[in-house]
């Protein structure tokens, strides 16, 4: 039985990811999302083409993901875990050198206990409803959580391929409100963030698309 043979241009990938790169300010970094094995077109390829690129900042789904990724692309990136801090992963984020981005408050208890000192990132919600610590219960877990110096702080836009929607605009402020003064890494833009406008770009974008 026939089957079908899927061919990747590596050289536009990296072209992509370098145009959208351009598009933001040179202070701002440009990371790459390659969760869900590039969405089936292959993580490890397409990272170390983005790597030799001048990328260094990578985001996967699952711990797992991040232990492949690292495996492929060496000591040099750096590999974010969406997903956050699992129950069972410390082994595995601690020896693959992972940071995870925790979004929830049984989350930030586990690295606190099992790796102190250890990088991690923390998710915030502000109108996606998906992953993320909403705005209450940060403001009684950002005290002790940003005296840990987490290494970024994020959220995701839930309507940014839709220009003008008005959530847009309402999480933008959200995330300020939750984020401004604390002196920390942010990043709220995707590759639909990035096609906005410059407001939302702070000082990460994550393209995937």
């Amino acid at each position: 039985m026939a089957s079908g043979v899927l061919d990747i241009d590596l050289d536009a990938i990296t072209a992509n990811w370098r145009a959208l790169d351009a598009m933001t300010p040179v202070q701002v970094q440009t990371a790459v999302m390659v969760k869900a094995d590039g969405c089936g077109l292959g993580a490890a390829p397409i990272a170390r083409a983005l790597l030799a690129a001048g990328a260094h900042r990578f985001f996967v789904a699952l711990t797992e993901e991040g232990v492949s990724l690292r495996l492929a692309l060496g000591p040099d990136a750096e590999i974010n875990i969406l997903s956050g801090h699992m129950d069972g992963d410390a082994a595995r984020i601690r020896a693959f050198d992972l940071i995870p981005m925790l979004n929830s408050q049984a989350q930030i208890a586990r690295p606190f206990a099992a790796l102190p000192g250890h990088p991690f990132g923390i998710q915030l919600e502000t109108g996606m409803n998906r992953l993320g610590i909403d705005q209450g219960d940060w403001q009684l877990l950002a005290p002790s959580v940003l005296a840990q110096h987490p290494r970024l702080l994020m959220s995701h836009m839930a309507c940014a391929d839709e220009a003008g929607h008005p959530l847009n605009d309402r999480q933008l402020a959200r995330f300020r409100a939750m984020t401004d003064g604390t002196g920390i890494a942010r990043s709220f833009s995707a590759t639909g963030g990035i096609l906005l406008g410059r407001q939302y770009d702070f000082y990460l974008t994550r393209p995937g698309i």
